[in-house]
């Protein structure tokens, strides 16, 4: 297993197998949901090779933005988990920390990740020559 995914792995606050999949991620979502605000449940379906990468540069800029878009402030997780396909089945994490250890991984404060990804934000800088 990659390095973030064992960390991923450690912060899953459930898990289940992909076979059961749709019945797991309505059980979280009911057992998440408080005072009227419903869990969202995002999807993250990994690739078999090259996982840290899609993580990193795929899957971050898009649950910042996402997170961002939706009001919530990092590493607050504003009812959003993550629903990970991953070698070890079926992962629930909850979105903040996860951002939260992606960014750690890209070598990004979650400041910097937010005004990168967040919905005002530009993306990663140009790289020269490019």
């Amino acid at each position: 297993m990659s390095a973030i995914l064992d960390q991923l792995a450690h912060l899953a606050f459930h898990r289940a197998s992909p076979a059961e999949a749709n019945t797991a991620i309505e059980e979280v979502r009911l057992a998440r949901s408080e005072g009227g605000q419903e869990a969202v449940s995002y999807e993250v379906a990994l690739p078999a090779l090259a996982p840290d990468e899609f993580l990193t540069t795929k899957v971050l800029p898009k649950l910042t933005y996402f997170l961002d878009c939706r009001g919530v402030k990092v590493p607050g997780s504003g009812a959003v988990f993550v629903s990970m396909f991953s070698p070890e089945g079926l992962l629930f994490v909850e979105a903040g920390p996860m951002v939260e250890v992606l960014a750690k991984a890209r070598g990004l404060t979650l400041a910097e990740t937010v005004r990168r990804y967040g919905s005002d934000g530009k993306g990663d800088p140009a790289l020269l020559g490019g």
